[in-house]
């Protein structure tokens, strides 16, 4: 890169950082450099805790890569080419075919809509050891001829099954397995609710030890639950095990920080970055074990749906729906 001034940094660019680590040790700007060294794209990178700056800066010292790769369309997930838009054939029941100009209201079945999937991967950083650079072949199929999405917006289809065949298939679960976190679908009809376990968590973390200290398994249970608006607004997070407080964790479970807002909500985002996002909340922020709730059935008995939204909606609205500039004082509440 040298001493030339970056290109602009748009959301979708593709990078791929030095994952050896060139912060001082003990600083923050290490602390966040470990969380955002996984990132594939500046909006990954962005959720994930680096500025703007810390990216930009990380260009020019040659510790950050931006590469010539196909960005990902922000309504569905799927990857772009040279800036054009590449839509999947969609066959239109006859009632929309009658109507052109559509109200996004009804939506074509389930076979119908066809998702494409990426296949390559950021190449390596010169200096440095980044995530290998493979073309990779195109996922193997995944049958989700369960789900029943009638009635659903059209944008919430391709992007929920799109997700669905990526997490589902068996490079999917592959690449879960190595990143330290497991999707299970809890809702098939609608694709739109996922428990998910983050595994693997940071073992010098406070929270790696209070989990040990009560004996409990080294992993979070989340519930992701995707609105009919996905992906042009947030999916709902909240902790179902074990009770934890403090950070962005909240007396009955609510989840609430800026990626999970509909102002810091980025579209192009995937579930796997927003599992990986949030566990990096976990293993560098001041989340605790509060309780073990019952540990046979891995649930807590106050945590529940309705409880965790009342969390994340007094938190939204005290920071104005997720205005960046107001995050700096979210430690102030109390869990």
């Amino acid at each position: 890169v040298g001493s030339t001034m970056p290109p602009k940094l748009l959301d979708g660019t593709a990078l791929a950082f030095c994952l050896e680590n060139p912060k001082r040790s003990s600083s923050k700007v290490y602390e966040r450099y470990e969380r955002y060294k996984h990132a594939k794209t500046v909006a990954e990178a962005l959720q994930l805790g680096a500025t703007r700056s810390d990216i930009t800066n990380d260009v020019k010292s040659g510790h950050c890569t931006l590469l010539d790769q196909p960005q990902r369309d922000p309504e569905t997930g799927e990857r772009l080419a040279k800036q054009q838009r590449i839509d999947p054939p969609v066959e239109l029941p006859q009632s929309e075919q009658q109507n052109p100009s559509g109200d996004g209201a009804s939506v074509p079945t389930i076979a119908s809509v066809e998702s494409s999937v990426p296949n390559s991967e950021p190449s390596s950083v010169q200096g440095c050891q980044t995530e290998k650079s493979e073309k990779k072949s195109p996922l193997q199929e995944v049958d989700l001829s369960f789900a029943k999405l009638d009635g659903k917006p059209i944008k919430f289809v391709k992007r929920t099954m799109g997700e669905a065949r990526r997490l589902l298939s068996p490079e999917g679960l592959a690449e879960a397995e190595k990143s330290g976190y497991k999707f299970c679908l809890k809702d098939k009809e609608n694709l739109s609710k996922w428990l998910v376990q983050l595994k693997d968590l940071n073992p010098d973390g406070k929270l790696a030890a209070d989990l040990q200290k009560h004996n409990l398994d080294a992993q979070i249970d989340l519930e992701l639950i995707l609105p009919d608006a996905f992906p042009m607004e947030p999916p709902f997070a909240r902790v179902v095990y074990p009770q934890l407080r403090g950070g962005y964790v909240f007396e009955r479970g609510g989840i609430c920080f800026e990626p999970l807002t509909v102002k810091g909500w980025v579209p192009s985002m995937t579930l796997p970055a927003l599992a990986i996002a949030i566990k990096g909340i976990f293993d560098y922020g001041e989340v605790r074990v509060a309780g073990v709730g019952d540990k046979a059935t891995r649930t807590v008995k106050h945590y529940t749906e309705e409880g965790a939204r009342k969390d994340h909606s007094v938190i939204s609205a005290a920071h104005r729906g997720g205005e960046s500039s107001t995050y700096g004082s979210i430690r102030n509440y109390s869990s």
